[in-house]
């Protein structure tokens, strides 16, 4: 099994073991967000060494897989673009790019001209977008001010504490925007991430 020595470069250093073992099977997101890893590990030169570990992969953007599968990616990628025991700050500069990846899609290009790169509505879209391609967990957003918003997340398997957090960054970076995003967690499943610029 191709997973099983991604999970083995990170397992001493994330929770992917034990998340694995909790992600009910009917989670599943579109394959856009499993190719937007590629993409990202391919623009900072490392997809040689990514390809290593998933040599059989092709996914197509608009079926579901599942959850797992991006899962074990993310924290791969992570891990190759800075170590192993920097894996949380690697999935972070990984999931930067889902914004990017988002807006790179037919749908995303459209939204694109509507959204003016307004942050507020941009965070309003992930959500929605979100709905769309995942089938698991619910996210709800809420505006805590004129320059901040707060997502909250429930039953999200990915990791909000880095990922989703890098995920946030990227957002704010595709509406050229310079701001902070910080996490709070509930437990590992369960949290917010708050947004400021």
């Amino acid at each position: 099994m191709q997973a099983s020595r991604a999970i083995a470069l990170v397992a001493s250093h994330c929770d992917i073991v034990d998340r694995l073992a909790v992600v009910p099977p009917s989670a599943q997101v579109r394959g856009v967000w499993i190719k937007a890893i590629e993409k990202q590990v391919a623009k900072r030169g490392q997809l040689e060494r990514y390809r290593e570990y998933f040599p059989d992969d092709r996914y197509a953007a608009l079926p579901f897989y599942p959850l797992a599968d991006l899962l074990v990616r993310v924290a791969c990628s992570g891990a190759i673009l800075t170590s192993p025991e920097r894996v949380h700050e690697g999935m972070s500069i990984v999931m930067r790019g889902n914004a990017e990846a988002f807006m790179d899609t037919l749908l995303g290009r459209v939204m694109l001209r509507v959204l003016s790169r307004d942050p507020v509505k941009l965070a309003q879209q992930g959500v929605a977008a979100r709905r769309q391609s995942c089938t698991y967990g619910r996210w709800e957003l809420r505006r805590l001010g004129e320059r901040e918003v707060e997502i909250m997340h429930r039953d999200e398997y990915i990791w909000i504490e880095s990922a989703v957090v890098g995920a946030g960054l990227g957002t704010l970076a595709a509406c050229n925007v310079a701001g902070k995003v910080e996490a709070r967690l509930v437990d590992r499943f369960n949290g917010s991430t708050v947004l400021r610029w």
